[in-house]
């Protein structure tokens, strides 16, 4: 293995040495790229490196391309690829090619080498020898500046996987990286707009399917475009742990809420590989495609096809631009009959581990890095509309009047003052209108929205029932109409205890702690959907800038990422252990 360090500090030639085989037998590209040192990361190397082959001369470019051996060739048959070309193609099955595939490759060599002045080029990891032919067939009938373009992208790719199997780097800086490099795929430039099946987010699928890839996972997008990555345990047969997060944001949204909790394991299991450590059963990362609802105003569909329990009817939904869901799959080269098939089998599973940031504030008041979590919050919401009388703000005496908003008002602080009284228990108040409101009239009509949550589903329903009251109480005495309109009902959902305590144990094995900070979640997460099939648990990462989340602003610490990357893969170290 290769340190950063190590390559910023090392000469132009030692550099060149280390880096010798990422681009096949053309040191060039890594004598350009040192002059650009240092590098922050494997990925600013990775990306000065091709900054340097896409920036050289076209004889250059050529000579790279034509440095590649071809697939199933004679340098193949004979022995002479690189150590990196042969184990490529070995995997990709090209070594046990049938009669009829090794003639058709050869005459798609020819053809290929005819057409184009250089040997057709493919990053093959994550390819069978079908899609292999596919995509050379296909590629066959390109313009030359349109292969030229693709066969140095995928030279490109080559390099990041090979890179991947030789650099190794701090665990935070490595998911600070690639949170950076994921937010580069927005729908609105500078701000972080990915919403369900839109190009950013299939941008994103592509390039989480290939981190997913380095590590040593075999990955593949779903049908709903999760994407999902294994890394096979060392015993045949072995149960899946399940981890992950979602990737979709809201709109002008933050870069770690669900991302952390893909990225991270990802790190974690890359380097586990590296160090020659196999678990005893198969961990799958799970990019949850779809998390927020932004688009299709329907929460949890990557990880509800998942759990099986899948809305069919939902593919009938439409956008706000008429699209339904049916149709953006299908734009999205998805299959949407394909859905169900993304079920997990719960007799396999050992449970799923979600690392998540905690999005609101305590563990940075607590000035803790790191927290277990109890339990995640169930919630009551509605829609709540006041009917009094609109009259002239003049003339009409206040004993007199029924004003829709001071019902709303005296409501609202009822609501304050009555979730005060459990722990963990929340009422929010998030939107409060007076339609067609105006200075010198009385509110005839109030409009407002009300989310109650708590851990557990007792307090939250107790609640409920109290403010529910208080409205009805209200309105009477102000002599308003009230209407109320129950739009969610999600129950809480309890992490397992034992999941609790591996990762409570983790925490105190990796930072020394006595004790561990236990906490419930308000926010609602993919685990609740996973609860239904299997056991879960939650790690929260401590966020910064007053816990703000679903904001620009959202923020973390780089230390905070890499001592909870070192806690996860020490809990599925031990997790291996007590199996």
């Amino acid at each position: 293995m290769i340190t950063l360090q190590a390559l910023n500090a090392a000469s132009v030639a030692e550099f060149v040495t280390l880096l010798d085989g990422i681009f096949e037998h053309s040191p060039w590209v890594a004598e350009h790229a040192a002059e650009m040192r240092p590098f922050a990361n494997r990925y600013a190397l990775h990306e000065a490196l091709t900054h340097a082959a896409l920036s050289a001369s076209h004889e250059l470019q050529l000579a790279l391309l034509r440095a590649h051996p071809e697939l199933a060739g004679k340098a193949a048959i004979r022995g002479e690829l690189t150590p990196d070309s042969t184990r490529e193609q070995a995997g990709a099955g090209l070594a046990a090619c049938s009669p009829e595939e090794y003639a058709r490759l050869q005459q798609l060599n020819a053809d290929y080498n005819a057409r184009f002045g250089f040997p057709f080029i493919i990053a093959v990891k994550g390819h069978d020898r079908a899609a292999i032919l596919r995509a050379f067939e296909q590629r066959l009938h390109h313009p030359v500046e349109t292969e030229l373009r693709a066969a140095l992208h995928e030279v490109g790719r080559i390099a990041a996987f090979r890179l991947a199997d030789r650099v190794i780097e701090p665990y935070g800086d490595e998911i600070f990286a690639m949170t950076e490099r994921l937010a580069r795929h927005s729908e609105h430039g500078e701000e972080l707009t990915c919403t369900y099946l839109s190009p950013a987010h299939q941008a994103s699928a592509k390039l989480l399917r290939d981190w997913m890839l380095q590590a040593g996972m075999t990955a593949e997008i779903d049908a709903i475009g999760n994407v999902v990555g294994r890394l096979r345990g060392s015993a045949p047969d072995a149960k899946t742990l399940l981890t992950g997060s979602h990737y979709d944001t809201v709109i002008n949204g933050g870069r770690y809420d669900g991302r952390l909790g893909i990225l991270l394991p990802i790190v974690v299991l890359r380097q586990l590989r590296l160090r020659g450590i196999r678990l005893p059963f198969d961990v799958e990362v799970i990019a949850f495609s779809e998390e927020e609802g932004v688009r299709f105003k329907s929460t949890f569909l990557g990880s509800s096809a998942i759990a099986g329990d899948f809305d069919l009817a939902l593919l009938d939904k439409c956008d706000a631009d008429g699209i339904s869901l049916r149709e953006a799959l299908r734009l999205a080269g998805l299959d949407a009959e394909a859905i169900p098939t993304a079920a997990r089998d719960p007799k396999q599973l050992l449970g799923y581990v979600e690392v998540h940031i905690e999005q609101g504030p305590v563990l940075l008041e607590e000035n803790l890095a790191l927290g277990v979590v109890t339990a995640i919050a169930g919630s009551l919401r509605y829609l709540v509309t006041l009917t009094g009388v609109a009259g002239h703000a003049g003339t009409v005496p206040m004993h007199l009047r029924r004003d829709a908003a001071a019902a709303a008002a005296e409501i609202v602080l009822y609501v304050e003052r009555r979730c005060t009284q459990a722990p963990g228990l929340v009422g929010t108040v998030g939107k409060l209108d007076v339609p067609h409101g105006a200075v010198n009239v009385i509110p005839g009509r109030c409009e407002f929205s009300l989310d109650i949550r708590a851990p557990d589903d007792a307090s939250r329903d107790a609640a409920a029932a109290d403010v529910l009251a208080a409205i009805a109480e209200i309105s009477a005495r102000r002599n308003v109409r009230a209407g109320i309109v129950k739009i969610v009902h999600a129950d809480a959902t309890p992490c397992a205890p034992l999941l609790q305590q591996r990762l409570d144990r983790a925490i105190r094995a990796v930072t020394g702690a006595t004790q561990s900070r236990y906490l419930p979640s308000g926010a609602g997460h993919d685990a609740m959907k996973l609860a239904s099939i299997t056991d879960v648990g939650m790690l929260f990462v401590r966020c910064g800038a007053g816990g703000i989340s679903h904001n620009p602003a959202e923020t973390m610490d780089v230390a905070d990422a890499d001592l909870a990357a070192h806690v996860f893969a020490d809990f599925l170290e031990n997790y291996s252990q007590a199996l």
